[in-house]
């Protein structure tokens, strides 16, 4: 067994055992944010932020090892992060009310 065998492998087993948490938290204007974090070390991170961008049809970024995109995701992200490799089970998703932020009176 090479050693990009033995890498795929432990990528895979990563993958399959990382807890991921999703929340959404409101940004600039009050307007939601999807936050997901918790990715094992070793995961390329710019290509799942690009492959969730596409499959959600949505903007985003990578900051600090969390993943951002732009809109509330919390319903669909389990699957599409399934879809990617990550075990389904895995994956905490906080259903958390949104606080209201804005003008007063």
């Amino acid at each position: 067994m090479g050693n990009d065998e033995f890498d795929e492998i432990l990528s895979a087993l990563d993958r399959e055992t990382a807890r991921i948490r999703v929340r959404c938290e409101p940004r600039r204007y009050n307007k939601p944010a999807t936050v997901i974090s918790g990715f094992p070390p070793g995961v390329d991170l710019p290509e799942i932020t690009r492959s969730l961008k596409n499959r959600l049809a949505t903007g985003g970024s990578v900051v600090e090892g969390e993943v951002y995109l732009q809109g509330d995701h919390r319903s669909r992200i389990r699957e599409e992060l399934g879809k990617l490799g990550f075990d389904s089970g895995a994956i905490e998703v906080s259903n958390a009310q949104l606080p209201k932020r804005g003008r007063r009176g």
